[in-house]
């Protein structure tokens, strides 16, 4: 058995009491099942960490369907290339660019969104950043050229993407270690599925006659109305501000109402003394001197990097002009590969996540955020084998159902590392969430941009569609030890050096 007290030494180490108090913070606060809680909630009812599950939960929801929102609608539009060539006069690869080309955003926008959310909060950054997703929506919808479309697409990306942003910090305000992996298992499966959901979607409204293209940009529009409406009621501020202690900075809890009409008010963040806005603009660049959010961010959107690619090809890789021939729902229908894959991912995802903490706690180990990382071979390993089965059947096999078997397993590899390395990262810096979320967005939008512009015409070269999908099926693999496994090996010192660019003598 475990000495308690060996388990609120553990537990006043990872809210980082300083050691002169220690005496005074030796009650632990736990959940009914006895499991300690961390980090350790103050005693204010305004703390997102007191909140009932009622209201985390249905926070959550909307949250998470913040993340699916943006992906969802960049590929809703996706099986419609062929006809937005048509339409709008340009070639076929041209077309898919409305699709693809617009994610480039999602690594910019996060160094306008998180500082803005520090300055005025996260929920009306939310807000704002759904109502220019809506308006612009109605735009592709109307617009007349290839040009209008686009610029609308992008502005569209800009407004979503502040979900991107803020979700994984706004989860780690809400939830306690031994629950976040599979809270934030949630938002990964909705993050990763929505591209392959609006596939689905979107072919079935383009084939539809009396819809058409610029239906599924309307259709995008009402649910980010829908959006708005849910975060206005049901997702409160959460950022919080607690001392080293662990206890209420701003209000004292009798002064405060406890009601959840009160949890909606508008709330301006506390921002330290004399600190300017091109102070708080610069923060979210600090995390990319923290080996253990750069490297593991990177090797994540290398494994990942064909997301994009994949899904905006499948209308040139199963339409009409391809060996199989399939109509605009045929398509759409392709991308139910993801979102069986994603949903098998998330199985396994979260609840290892959270098993690992919850054992670790019970046990009254230590918790190190390195030992998420051994669910990392699982994902490597179907990601791999989900590309090089894909690639070679798209060049020898006959079977539309085994290259889509290998989009399955791509995406069942992805939906489980956005959710282990996520967690992991934001474990290692709690304080830091929204500036993690920063750097692994910047990656993956940065990598998957790229390759819709030329693997196009890489599969139709003379080495076929095997080679593209063989390196980027290798990439991962070789990448590896020097991004993730170094982590395993050493992490708790790495992460204890700080910052690399860090001087000597500095603290």
């Amino acid at each position: 058995m475990v000495d308690l007290k060996d388990i609120q030494s553990m537990v006043i180490n990872e809210v980082g009491v300083p050691s002169g108090d220690r005496e005074a913070n030796t009650r632990v606060k736990t959940t009914a099942q006895g499991i300690p809680l961390v980090p350790q909630p103050s005693d204010d009812p305004d703390d997102p960490l007191n909140w009932s599950a009622l209201t985390k939960h249905a926070a959550l929801v909307v949250l998470a369907f913040e993340s699916f929102l943006v992906k969802f609608s960049s590929t809703l539009i996706a099986p419609d290339a062929l006809e937005l060539a048509k339409e709008f006069g340009v070639p076929k690869s041209t077309a898919t660019y409305i699709g693809s080309a617009p994610p480039i955003l999602n690594a910019i926008t996060s160094f306008i969104w998180i500082p803005l959310s520090h300055r005025i909060g996260r929920r009306p950054v939310l807000l704002i950043g759904n109502m220019i997703a809506l308006v612009s929506s109605i735009g592709v919808a109307r617009s007349q050229t290839y040009a209008q479309a686009l610029s609308c697409r992008m502005v569209m990306t800009f407004g979503g993407s502040v979900g991107l942003s803020i979700v994984p910090a706004a989860i780690s305000d809400m939830f306690f270690l031994h629950d976040k992996g599979s809270r934030m298992g949630v938002n990964s499966m909705l993050l990763v599925v929505g591209p392959y959901i609006g596939g689905v979607a979107g072919g079935s409204i383009a084939y539809n006659q009396d819809l058409g293209w610029r239906w599924s940009m309307y259709i995008a529009a009402i649910l980010y109305a829908v959006q708005f409406v849910a975060q206005a009621c049901f997702v409160p501020e959460t950022i919080y501000t607690r001392d080293k202690n662990g206890t209420a900075v701003s209000k004292p809890p009798d002064q405060k109402q406890n009601s959840f009409l009160s949890l909606l008010k508008f709330r301006i963040p506390a921002v330290p003394k004399h600190e300017s806005w091109a102070q708080t603009f610069r923060k979210p660049y600090k995390m990319f001197a923290y080996p253990a959010v750069v490297l593991p961010s990177f090797w994540f959107s290398v494994a990942t990097m064909t997301e994009v690619g994949n899904t905006a090809g499948f209308a040139l890789n199963f339409g009409k002009d391809s060996r199989w021939g399939f109509n605009l729902a045929q398509i759409g229908f392709c991308y139910f590969a993801g979102v069986i894959g994603v949903g098998l991912g998330e199985i396994f995802g979260g609840p290892l996540c959270d098993m690992l903490a919850k054992y670790s706690i019970r046990r009254g180990q230590e918790w190190k955020p390195e030992r998420l990382l051994h669910l990392v071979w699982t994902g490597l390993v179907t990601i791999s084998a989900g590309l090089l089965l894909y690639g070679l059947e798209l060049e020898y096999g006959n079977s539309w159902a085994s290259a889509l078997t290998g989009i399955g397993l791509f995406t069942f590899g992805q939906e489980l590392l956005v959710t282990v390395l996520l967690t992991y990262m934001t474990d290692c810096y709690p304080e830091d969430a929204a500036e993690v979320a920063i750097v692994f967005q910047f990656f993956f939008a940065i990598q998957t941009f790229h390759v819709p512009f030329y693997l196009p015409q890489w599969l139709q070269a003379p080495g076929g569609p095997k080679v593209p999908y063989i390196v980027f099926a290798a990439l991962p693999v070789v990448l590896y030890p020097f991004c993730i496994w170094i982590f395993t090996w050493k992490g708790e010192q790495i992460r204890k050096r700080g910052p690399l660019l860090l001087r000597e003598g500095d603290t």
